[in-house]
């Protein structure tokens, strides 16, 4: 590497190495939903094409097949949800600070320069904020949703 680097190859290899990230971060999200979106709209395709072969043989149609067959999430679910992210977030909030707490004060990064540091924090505690936000969402919906909570565990026994 060292002999290109005279011949303008090192901007090169920088830029290469600038792809990467840009690659994991931006084109492989496009490309997973591209993907999916694509599988939806084959479904839709196969559903409109025996449909149409149902009405041009004359046979009756089942209505069943025309239904979202995708689970509907019940107030429950979505409420074990919000739990699960709250635990998620604010378990790494608070571990994060924790960490980075004992880190900074064990290389005495403190008195150097803060303005690292103060970021570190400040970041780590956004992602405590959003998960005792929601926890807050947790038990606000459990009281709103009560009455519905009450009729779901009936129905399952």
């Amino acid at each position: 590497m060292l002999l290109l680097s005279g011949l303008g190859w090192s901007a090169v290899h920088s830029f290469i190495q600038a792809l990467v990230p840009l690659g994991i971060f931006v084109v492989l999200p496009i490309i997973v939903v591209r993907l999916i979106m694509r599988n939806r709209q084959h479904e839709v395709d196969k559903r409109a094409e025996i449909m149409l072969k149902a009405i041009e043989n004359g046979s009756e149609l089942d209505t069943e097949l025309f239904t979202d067959t995708s689970r509907k999430r019940t107030v429950k679910d979505k409420l074990l949800g919000y739990l699960t992210v709250a635990m998620v977030t604010g378990l790494i909030g608070l571990l994060a600070i924790v960490a980075e707490v004992i880190i900074f004060t064990k290389a005495n990064i403190w008195t150097e320069d803060p303005a690292p540091v103060l970021l570190c924090l400040i970041v780590s505690g956004a992602v405590l904020a959003v998960g005792i936000a929601f926890l807050i969402v947790y038990f606000t919906g459990k009281k709103t949703f009560a009455k519905e909570l009450k009729a779901l565990d009936e129905q399952e026994q």
